[in-house]
């Protein structure tokens, strides 16, 4: 098992931690990750601790396919609850950076082989509102935090800056389809914290209330299967199959406006799309070199 150890006596407290971690001191495959929760910041734990295994999966402190500590180690290491520890998993899962299985463990998540398609950049409302039906929208949370190592990189701002996080639960004839998570640089998305995002299309808002215009984005879809939190919302069994369809949106001055995860109900869910031959040898170069650039 994979175990976070900080040896050092100069303190009760820390001599605590680092007699947990002694117990395994000698077990092969330990990893040492940098950095401690500071109780006294305003900063929540959980997202603290986000931040930390975020790094060391950036770093290669933790690499793919490795399996992190139990949520108990976490607890005992940092001194936090298992409700911290499990909100920042969760988080962690649903960015889709580490794969929780069910009586084995946490994982960070392996590499996945993608393939490039290409279509109009559209948005879920849109895409349903254009075939004559409704889809309805639950917010789950609007709120202020700090950019995580993650999301920073997704969406090129440094650490120092604050997002806008929209989580929304979408329902089509009355059934849940997806739960979708967009995260925004407050900067520029500040204004999006006064509107009732229930009824509202975040590409139509960048545009119409925003004075915003947006160019392209970049989109991938995967096999995930469904943790027990989202399982609740989507009305699924834990571990049944869901898509994630994640991806970045650009503004037309080449900034990143947005970075979201929505995760579909598998067994309600289907993508088109529809493509079309690039005319020459360097609309194909262009394109496959986009698609190696993400």
């Amino acid at each position: 098992m994979l175990l976070l150890q900080y040896p050092d006596a100069t303190t009760g407290a820390t001599e605590r931690v680092w007699q947990v971690s002694e117990s395994a001191a000698a077990a092969p495959g330990v990893t040492e990750i940098a950095g401690t929760i500071d109780k006294a910041s305003p900063m929540p734990y959980y997202y603290q601790l986000r931040q930390l295994l975020e790094r060391a999966v950036a770093d290669g402190a933790l690499a793919p396919g490795e399996q992190i500590p139990t949520e108990m180690s976490l607890c005992e290491r940092y001194d936090v609850s298992r409700t911290v520890v499990r909100q920042a998993l969760s988080d962690l899962e649903r960015t889709g950076l580490v794969t929780r299985l069910k009586g084995k463990g946490t994982f960070v998540t392996q590499p996945k082989v993608s393939e490039f398609v290409a279509q109009a950049l559209t948005s879920l409302h849109e895409d349903i509102s254009g075939r004559g039906e409704r889809l309805a929208t639950k917010v789950l949370r609007l709120e202020v935090e700090p950019v995580s190592p993650h999301v920073a990189t997704m969406l090129e701002l440094p650490e120092s800056e604050q997002i806008v996080l929209l989580e929304r639960l979408r329902f089509l004839r009355g059934q849940p389809l997806e739960v979708t998570t967009a995260y925004m640089p407050h900067s520029i998305c500040a204004p999006i914290l006064d509107l009732d995002m229930s009824d509202r299309s975040l590409f139509e808002t960048y545009e119409q209330e925003l004075g915003l215009k947006l160019h392209r984005g970049t989109r991938s879809i995967e096999a995930r299967l469904a943790s027990g939190e989202v399982a609740l919302r989507l009305g699924v069994t834990e571990g049944a199959p869901v898509l994630a369809f994640t991806g970045v949106t650009y503004l037309d001055d080449g900034r990143p406006i947005e970075y979201f995860v929505g995760l579909h109900r598998g067994d309600r869910s289907r993508f088109e799309t529809e493509l079309f031959r690039p005319s020459g040898t360097i609309d194909l170069t262009t394109a496959r070199a986009a698609h190696v650039a993400r």
